[in-house]
């Protein structure tokens, strides 16, 4: 009777050391049929077995900061913000009934979806050593999504479910994380226009009163989008249809480099000239480790001219990437989740998708840009210019009447560029001309100037403007106001006097918004002033991507997953190792090394390497989920310090 109640304490050992964090997989595996709290296969082969998506989105991240320190800015937060109050008090939340249920559920995803918590982050925070305030606000982002997936798991318990449940369910994805898990979001919202679904006022921000027609075709478009949509294709068509906005974002708690790794990240504009740059708050992690496991898994390394660091960290070299390298900042930028993946956005220009195993090709597509002139003479750069009779200053005299600008028969420049500046607000150098724009036989007196100006994102200031007999700007007269428009005459805006059926007509352009302007007078008539976009833009996607391609996004990114299968994580130490990335990566690494030399070993060998893993086990686990300890044990076995 000793014996065996002997042997039954040796078993219950065994089982508690192998469902200790850092081996799961491996003591698992050369274990048979034990009943543990993660997967178990023979010892006698490794089997590969694809696990199903661990989303870390929804883990709080290992803290490495000061814990005190911590704990008070998590607590401050909490009482302070209104937002992350609010996922706070909605996860604890118990309910009484279905009723409560279905109402507090619904009522919380659509709060969220008006106003999320959300931090973004300038330029200086890359400064900022203390990563205390990130660590906590990375925190109230998982701290959200678990309530997001809460309210979701609660109105999937209820029977019967309508067409506000349905959307809500869409909902509680697409506020947190976009088209992300879009094959459920389809599912959802093919249900929500079964049960009769037409009113999405759910979704629409008490903010963006005019978004119901952008959204409207947004739900119509994933309801109808075939199964196989590819990243490219949905951008372009969100493009096209005037939907991108309300599927990109500029900040939030995101994966950037498709690891399964989220990090606080925001599209900042830097300086006067608005150039656009990303930036990731970095972690706290071990290099070592991490450069470790890049060295081990990547295959397409990154090439000595773009190590920037004198050490070579192969870690440093590609999470502080410079994304500046590689696209163009003056295009702006946009996260895109979709699918499970994440894609940097050039607007209307490439889209990226980073990972370290394809560090040197994230160029994942690029997009042609189509255009559609609207302007009833098609491009109006290719229109004939109308007839004019240049003035050189000196004869200025000869055209005018009662002038200020003009003293004893010469012009004062200085006084006139003066007056252009206060008027128009830019000092431009005008050249003065005649032409009949008023189509009455008679020529009126204009002037035409520009100014390449440096500040800002930069631009051409243009004017051609019509004239008084004084020289001033005519803002008195009817045909005056029409023509000197300020909303055209300005700051990359542009002018041009065409001549269509013998006649002289005036086209004013704001070459940012495409906006347009087009003016006949005829015999001092305003006949009519059309206004209407210029140009309508359209997109047409290319693939560039050479690697795969699995459901329409990139195959193979390499993860930053535990060898395990981390949704079984019981104890601590488990639970520590999947909330940090650093002990992830050290996990799969010891893992690996484990099988590759236990298949060069005799059973005897075997056996040693067994009972070896076993005591590394053991020691990790008595850790009881303490980071620092754990990390200490992982980087003897892997033999780095």
């Amino acid at each position: 009777m000793k014996k065996l109640i002997s042997i039954i304490a040796a078993f219950i050992f065994m089982i508690a050391i192998i469902s200790c964090g850092g081996g799961n997989k491996e003591a698992n595996q050369t274990e048979q049929s034990q009943n543990t709290n993660s997967q178990t296969s023979s010892d006698n082969q490794k089997t590969e077995t694809k696990k199903e998506f661990f989303d870390m989105k929804y883990v709080y991240k290992g803290v490495r900061v000061d814990k005190a320190k911590f704990d008070e800015e998590l607590k401050n937060t909490r009482e302070n913000n209104e937002y992350a109050k609010r996922n706070f008090d909605f996860l604890n939340r118990k309910f009484a009934n279905d009723d409560e249920r279905k109402k507090y559920s619904i009522e919380f995803i659509s709060n969220v979806n008006y106003d999320p918590f959300s931090e973004t982050f300038s330029s200086w925070d890359r400064y900022n050593e203390d990563l205390t305030d990130y660590y906590a606000d990375e925190y109230l982002y998982v701290e959200q999504n678990l309530a997001l997936k809460k309210a979701r798991e609660e109105l999937l318990k209820l029977n019967k479910k309508d067409a506000d449940i349905y959307l809500a369910l869409f909902l509680s994805h697409f506020a947190t994380d976009s088209l992300y898990y879009f094959e459920e979001e389809k599912k959802y919202l093919t249900e929500w226009k079964k049960a009769g679904g037409s009113n999405i006022a759910m979704m629409i921000s008490k903010y963006d009163d005019d978004a119901y027609s952008g959204k409207m075709k947004l739900v119509d478009y994933i309801i109808e989008a075939p199964d196989s949509l590819r990243a490219e294709k949905l951008v372009a068509d969100a493009y096209n249809n005037g939907f991108a906005r309300y599927i990109t974002k500029n900040t939030g708690y995101i994966d950037l480099f498709n690891e399964n790794n989220y990090s606080l990240s925001s599209i900042e504009l830097e300086g006067t000239a608005h150039v656009s740059s990303v930036m990731v708050v970095p972690e706290i992690v071990n290099t070592n480790i991490i450069n470790k496991y890049l060295k081990t898994y990547v295959t397409n390394r990154l090439s000595d001219d773009k190590l920037y660091f004198d050490d070579a960290e192969y870690f440093r070299n590609y999470y502080a990437i410079d994304f500046m390298e590689y696209y163009d900042g003056w295009n702006g930028l946009s996260f895109l989740e979709f699918k499970k993946n994440t894609f940097l956005i050039e607007s209307q220009a490439n889209m990226h998708y980073y990972n370290p195993e394809f560090m040197n090709d994230h160029i994942y597509a690029s997009f042609e840009e189509i255009k559609t002139y609207n302007f009833r003479l098609g491009d109006i750069d290719k229109v004939e210019s109308a007839e004019i009779n240049s003035i050189s200053t000196n004869d200025l005299k000869d055209y005018t009447k009662g002038s200020k600008f003009i003293s004893f028969g010469k012009f004062n420049e200085e006084k006139y560029l003066e007056y252009i500046d206060e008027t128009m607000g830019w000092r431009v150098y005008p050249s003065f001309f005649l032409c009949d724009i008023n189509n009455d036989g008679k020529e009126e007196l204009m002037l035409s100037g520009d100014y390449d100006y440096g500040g800002g994102r930069g631009g051409t200031v243009n004017f051609t403007l019509l004239l008084k007999e004084n020289l001033e700007i005519d803002f008195d007269s009817e045909i005056g106001q029409l023509i000197n428009n300020q909303d055209f005459q300005d700051l990359n805006k542009s002018q041009k006097i065409y001549t269509e059926d013998g006649k002289n007509k005036m086209f004013l352009l704001n070459e940012a918004s495409t906006e347009a302007l087009d003016i006949f007078i005829d015999n001092n008539e305003i006949k009519n002033a059309d206004y209407f976009n210029y140009i309508t833009y359209s997109y047409q996607p290319k693939l560039e991507w050479k690697g795969s391609i699995l459901d329409g996004v990139p195959e193979g990114a390499l993860k930053t997953d535990a060898s395990f299968d981390m949704s079984k994580a019981e104890n601590a130490s488990d639970k520590a190792i999947v909330s940090d990335r650093t002990l992830r990566m050290a996990d799969k690494l010891i893992s690996d090394a484990y099988f590759s030399k236990k298949a060069t070993l005799d059973k005897q060998g075997q056996e040693e390497l067994l009972e070896q893993r076993r005591a590394e086990i053991k020691t990790i686990q008595e850790a009881k989920g303490d980071i620092k300890a754990i990390e200490a044990e992982m980087l003897k076995i892997l033999n780095l310090q």
